[in-house]
């Protein structure tokens, strides 16, 4: 035996066992791929090296045709495992290259497998006898392929040569690292060895001996020696992460913490000492849903709080960390005992529930201290020949439990009506709230009274607080949908005495709900239910001759209030208050005379500049003045035309061109009274 054959014998060995070393390691690293095919290559070098060797000592003709076809099929496959091994060690690898060599390597063993020794050789090939070192005799065939064959073998070294040059373009390897200078010398050498092979096969060269599969042997070499260096760091870093977990398992077992694992069964299958010293050595093997409840809690920190089933009563603030293996999903919690934190916050609960009761009844008590002062205010709004008609219609209607409406522009005192049916009422010991319907409050009755932390159990609703009182709804035309739905249910569980609240509604406007209903802006039903019982204010224009009267109220209110001398009032003064129409009602009277209080000098009251403010007012009042407005003012100027004559021969109806009911509709729709009215 030769040489050379001993040295591809021992050669084979090597890869024999490489294949062997590759294939345990992978099934002790959970199958890697990259070793699997590894192990491939391993398996067909050892292969290849003895086919080759075996096919260089034959010297029968035929039979050495044969062994070069099966020679050249093993190669394939070899290099089919090369460009697997390239391609899982590349991160930046792209699948469509790597199909592309693949699908070209197994057509041309298709072709190989199919066509036999006719795909490769013709009747011209010659078996040459060569002798080599130490006289060893080695055999290679002379002549010419097919014109199949030959293509076929450009088109696979061209079609290599470019991915090798792709992988390693897309390689994220440092251009100065070991992987990268290994590939750049297996391309090297693929390039170097296949290109000597295809001159000898094209007659450029004179017939020697091919080299390209030497060149795949010593690159194979090279990409072992590669894995070899990596399966021997990779054993060094099995070895520190022992430690380190043998390290973290000591940790885990001295800290003080709670740590006990479980697994999908919920069986408790570790335990660590702390836990062990405070709940007991006998918790392996129970379930853990026996051992530990899960207890409510706001979770904000995103913690779970559990709480032990029997003694030693402990709560435990966790974490739950989930390992999924191959084999079974393993859970593990981490926690901390905050039984003591538990039971201090028991504590200062119950204080604070207690301190919640008693602010609650200061509150409540508070309300009724706010109403009873209000109720000693007087009524100033409706001194004058006013009062008389308003305090019979409420004295009335005081105990009465309909809802009632009350109508009227800014400043005609819609809010001092309301107090006084309250005042007079038998439920003026009882709290009642003023709530202005906005229309950005959405949900009036789902409104909290007493402010208190989020979920707090001592909020209050308006209609728990007003229960047994009165609700004073201001601007009801500003209510959203929804609570004009939800009023009108109370409303008619009133009427159906399904009670829930016992609550007296008291409605106040400044618009025609009338109209707003033709608009469909307002619910036609609860409209109907609320114009049950209805009291319009009029103007302050309207009723001219209270003017001296509430004039006389604020001189003196405001004389006490800045400590100024007792003022009087001329006569032309108080006619000059009444040629004025006040937009603004009562509200701009007030104002009006507080003014002129702290402006004056002496004993009478002095209206200084009072002619150039009316002056103003009303032109600002005709530059913008709506159309119902200027609708308004054309009927009164009407009306005073015809000293107030409504029907008949020279009638305001017969000169506005309109029957009388409709004019007497539009005095209603627009507040043109003659005189003090309320009408129900």
């Amino acid at each position: 035996m030769g040489i050379i054959t001993t040295v591809n014998i021992l050669l084979s060995g090597i890869f024999i066992a490489l294949s062997v070393l590759y294939i345990l390691n992978s099934l002790l690293s959970h199958y890697n791929k990259v070793q699997l095919a590894y192990s491939g290559i391993c398996i067909l070098s050892s292969l290849f090296i003895l086919s080759t060797t075996y096919q260089h000592l034959e010297s029968e003709l035929e039979l050495h045709r044969k062994i070069s076809t099966f020679t050249v099929l093993v190669y394939l496959m070899l290099m089919e495992c090369i460009f697997s091994a390239v391609f899982l060690l590349n991160e930046n690898r792209s699948k469509i290259p790597f199909y592309i060599i693949s699908s070209i390597t197994f057509l041309i063993s298709i072709l190989l497998l199919s066509e036999n020794t006719s795909f490769m050789f013709d009747n011209q090939f010659e078996l040459i006898e060569l002798d080599i070192l130490f006289h060893q005799k080695y055999y290679f065939l002379k002549g010419s392929t097919s014109l199949v064959y030959d293509i076929s073998v450009l088109v696979f070294y061209g079609s290599s040569l470019i991915y090798f040059i792709w992988m390693m373009a897309i390689s994220s390897f440092d251009r100065t690292s070991f992987k990268f200078q290994i590939q750049i010398t297996v391309l090297l050498l693929f390039l170097s060895s296949n290109i000597y092979d295809v001159l000898m096969d094209l007659g450029i060269i004179d017939a020697s001996i091919y080299v390209s599969e030497y060149a795949a042997i010593l690159s194979i070499l090279l990409f072992n020696f590669d894995l070899i260096t990596d399966l021997y760091k990779g054993t060094k870093h099995r070895e520190v992460l022992f430690l380190v977990s043998s390290n973290f398992n000591k940790l885990i077992q001295e800290i003080n913490l709670y740590v006990i694992g479980y697994n999908e069964k919920k069986e408790v299958n570790f335990v660590n000492s702390f836990s062990s010293k405070i709940l007991g050595n006998d918790l392996l093997g129970k379930t853990f849903t026996s051992l530990f409840e899960e207890y409510e809690d706001d979770k904000a920190d995103h913690l779970t709080l559990y709480k032990t089933v029997g003694k030693p009563f402990k709560y435990i603030k966790t974490s739950i960390i989930t390992l999924n293996t191959e084999s079974n999903k393993q859970t593990y919690i981490i926690g901390y005992d905050i039984t003591e934190k538990r039971r201090e916050q028991k504590k200062l609960r119950k204080t604070l529930q207690e301190l919640h009761l008693l602010a609650e009844e200061l509150e409540q008590e508070n309300t009724f201290l706010k109403v009873e002062s209000q109720n000693t205010k007087p009524n100033e709004l409706f001194v004058g020949s006013f009062i008389s008609s308003i305090e019979q219609e409420v004295k009335r209607i005081a105990n009465h439990k309909s809802t009632v409406l009350i109508a009227g522009e800014v400043g005609t005192g819609k809010k001092y009506v309301a107090d006084l049916i309250i005042e007079k009422s038998n439920r003026a010991t009882k709290p009642h709230i003023v709530y202005n319907c906005h229309p950005s409050i959405k949900s009036i009755f789902q409104s909290r009274y007493y402010e208190s932390k989020p979920n707090s159990e001592y909020q209050k609703s308006i209609m728990d607080v007003v229960n047994n009182g009165t609700l004073i709804l201001s601007n009801i035309e500003n209510m959203s949908d929804n609570d004009q739905e939800q009023l009108l249910s109370m409303l008619k569980e009133q009427g159906e005495k399904r009670l829930i609240y016992d609550v007296r509604f008291i409605i106040t406007t400044t618009k025609d709900l009338l109209q707003l209903v033709r608009e469909r802006k307002f619910n036609t039903e609860l409209y109907q239910y609320l114009s049950i019982y209805t009291i319009h204010l009029p103007q302050l224009k309207n009723r001219r001759e209270d003017i001296p009267y509430l004039t006389d109220y604020f001189m003196k209110q405001f004389c006490d209030q800045h400590n100024v001398d007792e003022l009087s009032i001329s006569m032309a003064s108080l006619k000059k208050l009444q040629s004025y129409d006040w937009p603004e009602n009562i509200k701009e009277l007030r104002l009006v005379v507080q003014k002129a209080v702290l402006a004056s000098k002496g004993k009478t009251l002095r209206l200084k500049d009072f002619e150039e403010y009316k002056m103003k007012k009303e032109n600002e009042t005709k530059a913008f003045l709506t159309l119902e407005g200027n609708e308004r003012a054309y009927i009164l100027k009407i009306l005073n035309s015809c000293n107030w004559k409504i029907s008949g021969k020279n009638s305001a109806s017969e000169v506005l061109g309109v029957n009388e009911a409709t004019l007497r509709s539009k005095m209603k729709k627009l507040s043109i009274l003659k005189e003090s009215k309320v009408s129900s």
